[in-house]
């Protein structure tokens, strides 16, 4: 909230008179969340952009023998610039994310666990729980197109690449036996499992749809 919150401060101190459709504000929803943008055209060619994106979703997920509930937040703002080397709708973009986006997961509760090579009673365990972030400032490149660039509503689509790292694994338990040294070992072995099924997240690939308006 106090992002969206920095963003429309920002909307409103852009909203001076200007040259027409030099601003403009966008709504989109894809695979980075729902999120909101405002982008300044520079000139014919290049336009800077800035946006929040937010939302979550939750799933369950076997990993290991454990079965897991994950809650997925989008989180995150990004800063770029749009170059449109035709002049027109297609654009190529690139830019930096400021990225709170992560996974939240909690083992659901069972007759027992199998951490690494050890079966443990669940009562001993308690709740195993966890978290996955990333780095917290990602390179983003894009490709895009702006319909009706020139008009005051418009569609615009957009692909890109976020190379967000390594999966960064918290793992941890609640139980009694929690401290215990080879129970500790074991949830080692455990979050590097879980880190290593996790890496392929590290360049994560989204499109985003949404509508412009412009003044």
């Amino acid at each position: 909230m106090r992002r969206l919150i920095v963003l429309l401060t920002v909307l409103a101190a852009g909203s001076v008179p200007a040259l027409a459709q030099d601003h403009a504000v966008g709504a989109r929803i894809g695979l980075l969340g729902i999120g909101v943008d405002y982008a300044y055209r520079v000139n014919d060619l290049i336009s800077v952009r800035g946006g929040v994106n937010g939302s979550g979703y939750s799933f369950d997920e076997t990993e290991s023998g454990i079965d897991y509930g994950f809650d997925l937040d989008f989180d995150s703002m990004s800063l770029g610039v749009d170059v449109h080397p035709f002049t027109g709708a297609f654009r190529v973009s690139a830019g930096l994310l400021n990225n709170d986006s992560g996974l939240s997961a909690t083992g659901a509760p069972a007759g027992s666990y199998t951490v690494g090579d050890t079966t443990y009673p669940a009562d001993e365990v308690g709740t195993l729980f966890g978290r996955i972030g990333f780095d917290g400032t990602a390179p983003w490149v894009a490709v895009g197109w702006d319909w009706l660039r020139d008009k005051k509503l418009g569609l615009a689509l957009e692909l890109g690449i976020v190379d967000q790292g390594p999966p960064i694994v918290a793992l941890g338990a609640s139980g009694p036996i929690a401290s215990d040294p080879g129970f500790m070992a074991d949830i080692a072995a455990e979050r590097a499992e879980l880190q290593e099924s996790l890496d392929d997240l590290d360049l994560y690939p989204y499109a985003m749809f949404g509508f412009v308006f412009r003044f």
